[in-house]
C-alpha cells in the first residue's frame, strides 16, 4: 500500500510539472495607435478559452496562457479588435486603433446630450481629436476641411485669418450664414472682425483686413471631437441661433481613478505663398510706347538692352536690361514660420478629475518685417466631479489674441495705398527686390519710379493695423439625481472678450519740385485710429433629464427645460485725419478734433424647450424637439416664435436578424423634419436717431458743432410687422456597412427652404426714407451628401483606409417680394452679385454685349466705331453663380507597425468669383492674356458692324466687321476701361487642393519606456501643398478673399492676401 501511495504522489507530481512546463505567462503593453498612451480597461483574451486579464490603469497586462492557447485577442470599446498569434514571444505589445465604424458609437447632440450614433434619425458627422489634429492646424475647422460631407470650409491666407463655415448652402441674402459653436454644451461667440479702418462704414473692397473669427481661438489640442449637426431637426433645440447648423465641440476631461498625465505637443512649420499671378513675359515697360515711368507693361518687346527706368536722382536715372524678371511677385514674398507648443496635464482620483493646457502660436507671415503676425496664447481648467447623485462639470478658459495685419483692397486718400493692389502695379521687367531698400533715394516717395503707384515695401512700413483681445470663456454645470433615471440639471455659460484696434496710414508731403509732385502726386494727410469693443453673453439653461427602461422592449427618454441667452457689445472709436508730425500715431497728432463714436448693442433671448426619445426592441426610435423663443429684436407682443423638430431611425438589421450576415454588418434608414428660425438683429423695429453727418466734396462735418448737438432720423425706416426668418427642412438617410464594418456608406438627400428673409429693401422716397428692413423672399437648397469608407486591406501589420466625402447642393430663390424679380446683395465697378428669382442664390451680372437680335447675323455681337464690343447700357447679363456644381474630398490613411501615412484631397467643381487681381493684372498688361495676338490690330471674332439709316424710319443692316482694335488701343480693349470686359473677370473657381500630408512614427515602448515615456511619435506634415485650378485662373487661390466669411465672400477677392503653403515637423510626447 506504501508502494503504491508513493508512486501516486510520483505520477501527480510529475504531472503538475508537465502542466506548469505547457502552461506560461505573457506580459506586455496595451498603447492607443493615435498616441502611444496606454489603454486602461483593454479586454485580454486567450482565444478559444476562458483565460482573460484586463490592462490597468497604464496599459500594462499580465495573463496566463493555459495549454493549447495560441491567440490573444485584445479589445476595447471604441478601438480596432485586434489577434496576435503568441508563438515563442513572452512578450507582446499592441497599439490599438479606433474604429470609428463601431455600431454603438457615441455622439453628442444637441444641449451637449449623448446618445448612441444608432438612434439618431437625422445626419451628424464627428470627427474624432487625432483627425482634428494631425497636420497641426492652428485652428479647429482648418482641420476638419474636406473630412465632412455637407460642409464648405475656407480660409484665406493672412496669419489668424477667419475660417468660413457654410453647412447645407447658403440660404440668408445678408449674412448670418455661419452655423451657431458649442463647447461643451454651452454657445460661444464667433463674432468676424474683418475691418479696422476706424471711423468708416465696414467696406471690405477699401483698407480691409482680416483679423479672424472667434471660433478659431479654441485650442485645438483641447479638443476631444468635433459634430456638426446639419438640419433643422438636429438643430431645434437650439432655436434661432441654429438655424445654419450647429458645431458641438467636446474638449478633453480627466478620468477619475487615473494618474496624472502630462503631454506635449509641438509643431514648426515653414510657410510661403501658395499661388501668385502668372505673368506674361513678352512686353516690359511703356503705355503703349517705352516709358520708363509707367506702372504697365503695354511697352515694347522685352530685349535685353540696357534702359534707363524711374526718376533721376542728381540727374542720373538707374539703368537694367529690359528683360522679363522671373517670379518677381514671389520674390516680394519671404519664407514664414509657425511655432506650436502644446502641454496637457490631467489626473483623477475618486471623486474628482481635471485637465489643465497651456498652448501657444506664434505664426510669422510670409510678407517682409513682421507687419502680418499672429500670437495666441490659451489657458484651459476643466474638471469634473462625481458624488454619487451629485455631479458637477466646470471649465474656463482664457484665450490672448494679438495680431499685426496689412489692409487688402484698394487704398484712401487719407490712409494711403494698399500693398497688395501696388504689387500688381510693377511692370514685368522691374525687379521688386531693387524696391525694397527705403535708404535708396531711389525707393522714396519722392522719387519711386512710378507717379501712378506706391512703393509695396514703403506701403508694409508705414500702412498697418494692429489688434489685441482678452477673452474668458467657461461654464458650470451641476447635476443631481433626483430619483433614477432621472435628473436635474442647471448649467451656466459665459463668453466675455475685450478687442483694441489701432490703425495707422502714413503722412506723404511730397517735396516741391521733385519727381513726384511734378509728375502730379497728391499729399497723403494720414491718419490714426483707436477703436475699442466689448463684447458679452451669458447662457443659462436649466433641465430636468429622464431615461427609463419601461420593459424589455420600450426605452423611454425626455428633457424639459428653459433657457436664456443675452448678448451685447459696446464700441468706442476715435480717428484723426491730417497728421501734424509724420511718423507720430496718436491722437493729438493733429490740428483739429478728434472724431468720437460710440456705439451700444444689447439682445436677448428666453426659450423653453422639450425633448422626448422613444425605442422600441434596440432597432425603431423615434425623436421629437420642441422650442419657443422669446426674442427682444422682434416687436413687442409678436416676439414669440415656435420651433420644432421629429426624426426617426430603423435599424433594419436588427430588425430583421436574416439581414445580417458575413456580408452586411449594419443596415439602418432614417428620417427627419424640423423647423428653426433666425430673428433679426437690433434696432430694426423702431427708427433710430443716429449722430448728424453732412456729406461735402472734401469731407465730412459730424454734429455736434460749436456746442450745437444733432441727431437725424436714420434713413432705415422701423418695421412693427418684422417676423423671424423661418427655415424648414426634411431629409432621409440611409446608413450601412459591410464586410465586419470595411465597406461603409452613409448619404443623406435633403430639402430646405428658408423663407422672410430680413434685408434692407428700398422704399419709395416720398415715406421719407430710403430703405426699410422687410421679410422677404423663399429660398431653396436641395441636395445629397454621402460618405463612403473603406478598409481595402487590413493584415496584422499593415492597414489601408480610404475615405470620400460628397457634397452636392443646388439652391434656388423661389420668390423675393412683391413683382421683383432680382435682389442686389453686393456689387463692385460693374460686376453684381445677386439673388435672382428662378436662379441660385448668388449669380453675377455684368454689362451684356450688344447683339443682332434677329435675322442672318442673329447673336452676333457689335462693336464700335473703334472695333471694340459694345455693350448694352440698360441691360446686365448673368454669367456664372458662386455655387458648386459638387465638393468631393479623400482621405487615405496608410498603417504599417508604428509607421503611417495620411493625405486629405479636395476638389470642388463648378461656380465662378470675381477677381479684382485679373482685373488689375490686365488694366497694366501683366496678365498673360493681354498678348494675345501679340498686341497687333485685331478683328473681334464673331463680330458685325452696325449700319444706321441714311433715311428717317429707314432700317438698320449689319454686315461683317472689318475695324481692327488698334495697336494703340489694345489697352483699353483689356483693361475694365472697356464695360464689356467685366465679363472676363469672372473667373472659374474650380481647383483640386492638397489640404493634408502627414507621415508620422510611434516610437517603440521599449524605446520611450526607458525615458519614463508613455509614447512618443514624430511627423513629417504638410497643409496645402499643391493647387490645380483651370487654365483661365493663373491668378489666384480661389478660396481666398478679403470679404470675410459670410456671403459676401462669395463675391470674389478685391486684391486679398494670398493663402499660405505650409510644411514642417511636429512632436508628440506622453509621460
Amino acid at each position: 500500500m506504501k508502494k503504491i501511495l508513493l508512486l501516486s504522489l510520483f505520477l501527480l507530481t510529475m504531472l503538475s510539472w508537465e502542466a506548469a512546463a505547457q502552461a506560461r505567462t505573457i506580459t506586455g503593453r496595451v498603447t492607443d495607435a493615435t498616441n502611444n498612451e496606454g489603454l486602461p480597461g483593454v479586454t485580454v483574451l486567450v482565444k478559444g478559452t476562458q483565460a482573460g486579464t484586463a490592462t490597468d490603469v497604464s496599459g500594462n497586462y499580465s495573463i496566463n496562457v493555459p495549454e493549447g492557447g495560441t491567440t490573444l485577442v485584445f479589445s476595447f470599446v471604441g478601438y480596432t479588435t485586434t489577434e496576435r498569434i503568441i508563438g515563442n514571444a513572452t512578450t507582446i505589445n499592441i497599439n490599438l486603433g479606433t474604429d470609428a465604424r463601431q455600431l454603438n458609437e457615441v455622439v453628442v447632440t444637441a444641449l451637449g446630450i449623448a446618445r448612441e450614433e444608432k438612434t439618431l434619425g437625422y445626419a451628424a458627422s464627428t470627427i474624432k481629436s487625432e483627425d482634428v489634429t494631425q497636420a497641426r492646424p492652428n485652428n479647429v475647422m482648418s482641420g476638419i476641411q474636406g473630412k465632412v460631407p455637407g460642409v464648405a470650409i475656407s480660409s484665406s491666407g493672412s496669419p489668424g485669418a477667419s475660417t468660413k463655415v457654410i453647412i447645407r448652402g447658403v440660404s440668408s441674402f445678408t449674412g448670418g450664414n455661419n452655423p451657431l459653436y458649442v463647447v461643451d454644451g454651452v454657445p460661444i461667440n464667433n463674432i468676424n472682425y474683418n475691418n479696422a479702418n476706424t471711423g468708416s462704414n465696414v467696406n471690405q473692397s477699401t483698407r480691409a483686413v482680416d483679423f479672424g473669427n472667434q471660433a478659431n481661438d479654441i485650442n485645438p489640442e483641447d479638443v476631444e471631437s468635433v459634430t456638426v449637426l446639419k438640419g433643422a431637426s438636429a438643430t431645434a433645440l437650439y432655436g434661432s441661433r441654429a438655424a445654419h447648423g450647429v458645431i458641438m465641440i467636446t474638449t478633453k476631461r480627466g478620468k477619475l481613478n487615473d494618474r496624472v498625465r502630462v503631454s506635449y505637443s509641438g509643431a514648426y512649420t515653414a510657410s510661403n505663398v501658395l499661388r501668385t499671378v502668372q505673368t506674361q513675359n513678352v512686353f516690359g515697360q511703356g503705355w503703349p510706347l517705352y516709358d520708363p515711368h509707367e506702372n504697365g507693361s503695354w511697352g515694347p518687346r522685352l530685349d535685353g538692352v540696357v534702359r534707363t527706368w524711374g526718376a533721376e536722382v542728381d540727374g542720373e536715372a538707374r539703368r537694367k536690361p529690359f528683360a522679363y524678371a522671373k517670379d518677381n511677385t514671389r520674390n516680394f514674398f519671404e519664407t514664414g514660420s509657425e511655432v506650436q507648443n502644446s502641454v496637457t496635464v490631467s489626473g483623477g482620483g475618486q471623486n474628482n478629475a481635471f485637465a489643465f493646457s497651456y498652448a501657444n502660436t506664434n505664426q510669422n507671415g510670409a510678407v517682409p518685417t513682421d507687419v502680418d503676425k499672429y500670437t495666441r496664447n490659451n489657458f484651459s481648467f476643466r474638471g469634473n466631479s462625481n458624488y454619487g447623485k451629485f455631479t458637477s462639470d466646470y471649465n474656463i478658459a482664457y484665450t490672448r489674441r494679438d495680431v499685426s495685419a496689412i489692409f487688402t483692397g484698394q487704398g484712401t486718400s487719407d490712409g494711403g495705398a494698399t500693398v497688395f493692389q501696388e504689387i500688381q502695379q510693377i511692370p514685368v521687367d522691374v525687379p521688386i527686390s531693387q524696391l525694397k531698400d527705403l535708404n535708396n533715394p531711389y525707393n522714396t516717395p519722392d522719387n519711386y519710379f512710378t507717379v501712378y503707384a506706391e512703393n509695396p515695401y514703403f506701403v508694409i512700413n508705414n500702412n498697418k493695423t494692429t489688434m489685441q483681445e482678452d477673452r474668458v470663456f467657461g461654464k458650470l454645470e451641476l447635476g443631481y439625481e433626483v430619483f433614477k433615471g432621472t435628473k436635474a440639471i442647471v448649467r451656466a455659460g459665459g463668453d466675455f472678450n475685450n478687442a483694441r484696434f489701432y490703425d495707422q496710414g502714413a503722412r506723404i508731403t511730397y517735396t516741391p519740385g521733385s519727381y513726384g509732385k511734378l509728375g502730379g502726386q497728391t499729399d497723403v494727410p494720414g491718419r490714426y485710429g483707436e477703436t475699442t469693443r466689448r463684447d458679452q453673453q451669458l447662457d443659462m439653461s436649466a433641465l430636468l433629464q429622464g431615461n427609463y427602461t419601461l420593459n424589455e422592449d420600450i426605452t423611454l427618454g425626455g428633457i424639459v427645460g428653459g433657457n436664456y441667452n443675452s448678448r451685447s457689445y459696446n464700441t468706442l472709436t476715435s480717428y484723426v485725419t491730417g497728421l501734424n508730425v509724420p511718423e507720430w500715431y496718436s491722437l493729438q497728432n493733429t490740428s483739429g478734433t478728434p472724431v468720437t463714436e460710440s456705439f451700444k448693442n444689447e439682445r436677448a433671448l428666453l426659450a423653453a424647450f422639450g425633448n422626448i426619445d422613444f425605442g422600441f426592441r434596440d432597432y425603431w426610435f423615434v425623436n421629437l424637439s420642441l422650442r419657443n423663443d422669446w426674442s427682444s429684436t422682434l416687436p413687442k407682443g409678436n416676439n414669440s416664435y415656435f420651433y420644432w423638430g421629429a426624426n426617426t431611425s430603423l435599424v433594419l438589421s436588427e430588425l430583421l436578424p436574416n439581414f445580417q450576415s458575413d456580408r452586411l454588418s449594419f443596415l439602418k434608414v432614417r428620417g427627419a423634419w424640423g423647423k428653426t428660425g433666425n430673428d433679426a438683429a437690433p434696432y430694426l423695429v423702431n427708427s433710430t436717431y443716429p449722430a448728424t453727418q453732412i456729406s461735402l466734396g472734401f469731407g465730412n462735418i459730424y454734429l455736434p458743432v460749436g456746442g450745437v448737438a444733432g441727431q437725424t432720423q436714420s434713413n432705415n425706416q422701423g418695421n412693427q410687422t418684422l417676423r423671424p426668418e423661418i427655415t424648414r427642412e426634411w431629409e432621409l438617410g440611409l446608413d450601412t456597412r459591410w464586410f465586419e464594418s470595411r465597406v461603409g456608406l452613409d448619404v443623406s438627400y435633403y430639402d430646405r427652404q428658408t423663407k422672410d428673409q430680413i434685408v434692407s429693401a428700398t422704399v419709395a422716397p416720398e415715406t421719407g426714407f430710403t430703405t426699410q428692413t422687410r421679410n422677404i423672399g423663399n429660398i431653396a437648397n436641395r441636395g445629397v451628401e454621402a460618405r463612403l469608407s473603406l478598409i481595402p486591406v487590413k493584415t496584422d501589420n499593415f492597414q489601408w483606409e480610404f475615405a470620400t466625402n460628397f457634397t452636392k447642393n443646388k439652391s434656388e430663390v423661389l420668390s423675393l417680394y412683391g413683382d421683383a424679380k432680382e435682389f442686389l446683395i453686393t456689387s463692385v465697378y460693374s460686376v453684381d452679385y445677386v439673388a435672382e428669382v428662378g436662379q441660385p442664390l448668388g449669380t453675377f451680372k455684368v454689362p451684356a454685349f450688344r447683339t443682332v437680335q434677329s435675322g442672318p447675323m442673329a447673336g452676333k455681337v457689335i462693336v464700335q466705331s473703334n472695333g471694340v464690343e459694345a455693350t448694352d447700357a440698360t441691360l446686365k447679363e448673368t454669367v456664372g453663380t458662386s455655387n458648386p456644381d459638387f465638393i468631393l474630398g479623400f482621405s487615405n490613411g496608410f498603417t504599417y507597425k508604428g509607421i503611417s501615412l495620411n493625405a486629405v484631397v479636395d476638389w470642388r467643381k463648378g461656380g465662378q468669383f470675381y477677381s479684382y487681381t485679373k482685373q488689375l493684372n490686365n488694366f497694366v498688361g501683366n496678365s498673360t492674356e493681354t498678348t494675345y495676338n501679340y498686341r497687333q490690330p485685331f478683328v473681334v471674332p464673331n463680330s458685325v458692324k452696325e449700319i444706321l439709316p441714311t433715311t428717317p424710319g429707314g432700317e438698320v443692316t449689319y454686315v461683317e466687321n472689318d475695324i481692327p482694335v488698334p495697336y494703340t488701343s489694345v489697352y483699353n480693349y483689356w483693361s475694365n476701361a472697356s464695360p464689356a470686359r467685366f465679363h472676363n473677370f469672372i473667373l472659374d473657381r474650380d481647383y483640386v487642393k492638397l489640404r493634408e500630408v502627414v507621415l508620422s512614427y510611434n516610437l517603440p515602448v521599449s524605446l520611450v519606456s526607458k525615458a519614463k515615456m508613455s509614447g512618443a511619435s514624430i511627423s513629417l506634415i504638410g497643409r496645402n501643398l499643391l493647387l490645380f485650378t483651370p487654365k483661365s485662373n493663373n491668378f489666384v487661390d480661389p478660396e481666398a478673399t478679403n470679404y470675410g466669411n459670410d456671403i459676401s465672400s462669395e463675391l470674389g477677392e478685391f486684391a486679398a492676401f494670398p493663402t499660405m503653403r505650409n510644411y514642417g515637423v511636429s512632436l508628440r510626447v506622453t509621460f
